[in-house]
Order: structure tokens, then C-alpha cells, then sequence
């Protein structure tokens, strides 16, 4: 008898899942600043002021705190939506993780580099089947959470979430 032959990366790849109810995000889209109340903001991570800047895609919101610690929030439309992470998730220099649901929307971890040990670490939440936000974490090492940055970009999609299921 034939030894099995060994399983292919593409046979271990995993699918996105679908977006149960798309939420509107259009009028975050341009103002993805708007997506976090300042309350809010403060509850995830003492966030204290924000500005918002064109990303490569839309324009991003990065909210910061006294210590200069950051998270980026940016909607990508039109993009694949969640199903584009997911092809990321073979990237060996990266990393890649599903996420438990964020407020009930798939979501994966990733980024082309791994800094979830210092400090950093990105989100990725499917809103629309060809849509997602990301929130991106960039904490000091003074920051509590600095072993665990991706607690706090789960605290702020979650977040987020809240905000779009409202409509706010």
C-alpha cells in the first residue's frame, strides 16, 4: 500500500467565512474617525486625541493616548472583504489567526510582519462579504497591554462594531 502523500498548504488553507447581516459602513468609509466615540476610545485604551490620514486605500483614523500609543482604524471597501486576508494566511514572515467573532463578524489577525511581541498587532473584521475594517495596534513598552496588543485591537473593533450596528 502507497504512503499517503503529503497534504498541500492549499489543502490546509482555510476559507473566510461569509458576513452574516453586511452593516452600513458608508458614511465611515471617508470618516473612519467617527467609528469610535471619544468615550469610547478612552475605554479602550485611554485614548485621548485623533487625526485622520489617506491610507493606501481609504482614509484611516489613528487615535492616541499620552504615551504615544496608537490604533489605526481603517475601512477597506471593495477589496475581496475578508476573503483577501485569508489568502495572506500562508505568508511566512507574517502571521495569520482567525478570531473569534467580533460583536458576530468573522474576523482574522494578520500583517505582513509579526510584532505581536512588541507591542503590535492587527485585526481584520468582514462587515460586507467584500468589505472589512482593520484595526492596527502600535503600544510602547510602558503600555500594560504590551505583551498583549491584540487584546486591545479586539477591545476596538469591538468597539466599532457597536458604533456600525447603531448606525451612530
Amino acid at each position: 500500500m502507497p504512503a499517503p502523500s503529503p497534504s498541500t498548504s492549499a489543502e490546509m488553507s482555510l476559507t473566510a467565512p461569509p458576513v452574516p447581516n453586511p452593516l452600513d459602513t458608508a458614511k465611515f468609509e471617508q470618516n473612519p474617525c467617527a467609528v469610535l466615540s471619544q468615550a469610547q476610545a478612552a475605554q479602550v485604551a485611554n485614548l485621548t486625541a485623533n487625526r485622520q490620514i489617506n491610507g493606501n486605500v481609504a482614509p484611516m483614523c489613528i487615535w492616541t493616548d499620552a504615551d504615544s500609543n496608537s490604533v489605526a482604524i481603517g475601512f477597506v471597501p471593495a477589496n475581496g472583504g475578508l476573503a483577501t486576508v485569508y489568502k495572506g494566511q500562508d505568508n511566512k514572515s507574517g502571521y495569520f489567526e482567525v478570531s473569534p467573532n467580533v460583536g458576530g463578524y468573522p474576523a482574522a489577525f494578520f500583517g505582513s510582519a509579526d510584532f505581536r511581541n512588541s507591542g503590535g498587532c492587527q485585526i481584520a473584521v468582514g462587515v460586507h462579504d467584500d468589505e472589512v475594517f482593520t484595526v492596527n495596534i502600535d503600544l510602547q513598552k510602558s503600555s500594560p497591554s504590551y505583551q498583549d496588543p491584540c487584546a486591545i485591537s479586539t477591545k476596538a473593533a469591538e468597539a466599532a462594531v457597536s458604533t456600525l450596528k447603531g448606525g451612530a
